[in-house]
Formats: C-alpha cells, sequence, structure tokens
C-alpha cells in the first residue's frame, strides 16, 4: 500500500496528514502503522477527506474519530500553503472536524517560518470533578468532557517526582471508565505549565509535545474555576499554546486556542 501523506508540527505535536483515501473502518489500523517509529513516526494521524458541507474547504477525519485543535491547525495551515500569502498576510479556513458538532473555523497568519493560527475549538460538553481510584488511594480530580475526548486535571504536585510514572499507570488503569481518547493532563498552575498524556485505545499512549484540546481544557477549567472568561499562556514541552475563554451567565461561550504550526515534509509511505 503507498500512501500519500503531509507531515506538520504544531507546537512539535508531530502530526500525518494522510491525502490518500482509505475506508473509515481501517482508519485506526493504518494510522497505528504510520506513527509508529519503523514508519513515517508522529505522535499523531488524520486523514484528508472532501466535505460534506459545501461551505468547509476540507475535512480532517482523525485516526480515532475525535477531535484534534492541533490536527485541526496543521490541515488550515496546509490549505493556506496552497493560497500563496505573503509574509503578515492573513486568511480564514473553514473545515469539517471529525468530534464536532458545527464547521471549524481557523485564522492563519503567515510567517517567516511556518504558520501562527486561530482556531475555534468546541465548547465542553461538560466540566465534573470525579472520584479516581488508583494504587489503593482515591483522588477527586476535574474532568474536562468534550465531544470525542476528555480530560483529567491532575495537579502535578500531587504525584510529586513519581507524576510521569503515575500517570502512564493511571491512563492504564482508567481507561476502562473513559472514552476512547482521553488525556492525563499534568498541570503546575503557579508556573503555567503543561505536560499531556493522550490515550487512544488500542493504538497509542503518548506523551504529547503539544496538545490542543489539552490546551482548551485547561482554558475551560480556569475560567470555570475562576466564574468568569479568561486568557492563558500554558508552556508546553515543545512551546507555548494558548487558550481563550469567554463566559456569560456561568456558561462558556466561545473557546478559541492559538499555537504556531509548520509544514515539516511531504511524501508517500510504503505499508
Amino acid at each position: 500500500m503507498e500512501l500519500k501523506f503531509i507531515k506538520t508540527s504544531p507546537t512539535e505535536n508531530m502530526t500525518l496528514l494522510i491525502e490518500t483515501p482509505v475506508p473509515r473502518e481501517q482508519h485506526l489500523e493504518i494510522a497505528e502503522k504510520l506513527i509508529a517509529y519503523g514508519s513515517v513516526y508522529a505522535e499523531q494521524a488524520g486523514y484528508i477527506e472532501e466535505p460534506e458541507n459545501p461551505a468547509a474547504e476540507k475535512r480532517l477525519q482523525m485516526m480515532a474519530g475525535e477531535f484534534c485543535g492541533n490536527a485541526s491547525l496543521s490541515l488550515a495551515a496546509v490549505v493556506a500553503e496552497e493560497k500563496g500569502l505573503k509574509v503578515g498576510e492573513e486568511t480564514e479556513i473553514i473545515l469539517e472536524v471529525s468530534g464536532a458538532d458545527s464547521l471549524v473555523n481557523c485564522r492563519m497568519k503567515k510567517e517567516e517560518k511556518g504558520w501562527f493560527g486561530r482556531v475555534a475549538m468546541p465548547l465542553p460538553k461538560a466540566i465534573e470533578y470525579k472520584k479516581f481510584h488508583l494504587e489503593g488511594k482515591t483522588y477527586e480530580l476535574a474532568e474536562v468532557i468534550f465531544e470525542g475526548i476528555s480530560h483529567i486535571i491532575v495537579p502535578v504536585s500531587l504525584w510529586g517526582d513519581s507524576a510521569v510514572g503515575k500517570a502512564e499507570l493511571a491512563a492504564k488503569v482508567w481507561a476502562e471508565h473513559m472514552p476512547a481518547a482521553f488525556g492525563i493532563l499534568l498541570f503546575d498552575e503557579e508556573k503555567g505549565e503543561c505536560q499531556p498524556l493522550v490515550s487512544i485505545q488500542g493504538a497509542t499512549l503518548i506523551w504529547e509535545r503539544g496538545c490542543g484540546s489539552g490546551t482548551s481544557a485547561v482554558g475551560a477549567y480556569l475560567a470555570m474555576k475562576a466564574g468568569k472568561s479568561c486568557s492563558v499562556s500554558l508552556k508546553q514541552p515543545g512551546g507555548i499554546m494558548g487558550a481563550e475563554v469567554s463566559m456569560e451567565n456561568g456558561m462558556i461561550t466561545s473557546l478559541y486556542i492559538t499555537g504556531k504550526v509548520s509544514i515539516v515534509a511531504k511524501g508517500t509511505a510504503y505499508l
């Protein structure tokens, strides 16, 4: 099998966009092979499809049918690149994206190297405090629930120096009670830092360099916690991503993330 792909780097959250049509029932299996170390190698993959809605320029179908902000920024950068914009110029890209009930608006600005993007994210369905059990202990943690993916926010101080190992164990133990795609976010509110661990059931468990949905989850969590609109600049291993959250009458009314994205490779993969 020969598959055309584009590899992008949205805040180093290395993403494959697969151009060759693949039946959806094979998406997860094929993507899992492509993102493996012995193949093209990336943290995640999505498929470029033609949209059903004529108002959208392209459709992004993620490997597990989830929504992904960084992959949306990546596809928007690919579409914007084809328009031949000069440095400093901006364009608006409308996409269909899996896991999103409505069209996704992306604002892309051409930079010297790559693009700076702002993408509207789906609003969380709920933000709930739940009890999670691990190694005989019970933790009450915030879970930010989106369509297609949920994120559990874990204060980095909770597990101290063993946080990385504990999070990896928790991802395996808690998977039974979580959606197919979920994240554990080690969050340091004081420093504005986040380490995102993302699990795709049956496919991957990856410490992402930058997580778009995780960034939006932290933004939504902080806004609800403060009871007002907020903006957050979140340092992650691959760089800084931003979240902009608007609230009215105690409800989140809009949610955006911002970040840099570059196109790093195009080619053909062989499976």
